[in-house]
């Protein structure tokens, strides 16, 4: 891809992008009658938002109308990843610094 079509797709995921990854977590609510409390299927799905943040794991509750936009956030960002080191992979080939094989001496 052309480089000026890569800065464009950069644009273009920087506008949804979310830092993260999408987790689905099913809990057990804790009341010692539920159905939960005595093996039976937990409750959920809940959706988080998780990143790591100065070294601890935040979880960011995740509504479930938001749940499609935040999955594509998450897409968009990962993309976004992927378009910048393809970027940078360009810009090394440029200035000659792609990965040569090292000569064996004889």
């Amino acid at each position: 891809m052309a480089k000026q079509k890569l800065v464009e797709a950069v644009v273009v995921a920087t506008e949804t992008m979310l830092w993260g990854s999408l987790g689905t977590v099913y809990r057990r609510c804790g009341k010692p009658t539920c159905h939960c409390a005595t093996g039976g299927e937990k409750h959920g799905p809940v959706f988080y938002l998780t990143r790591g943040e100065h070294g601890h794991t935040r979880n960011i509750y995740v509504p479930d109308e938001l749940r499609d936009q935040v999955a594509a956030g998450v897409a968009a960002y990962r993309r976004y990843r992927e378009l910048g080191q393809e970027i940078a992979e360009g810009n090394a080939r440029r200035l000659g610094l792609e990965n040569k094989q090292k000569r064996r001496r004889r």
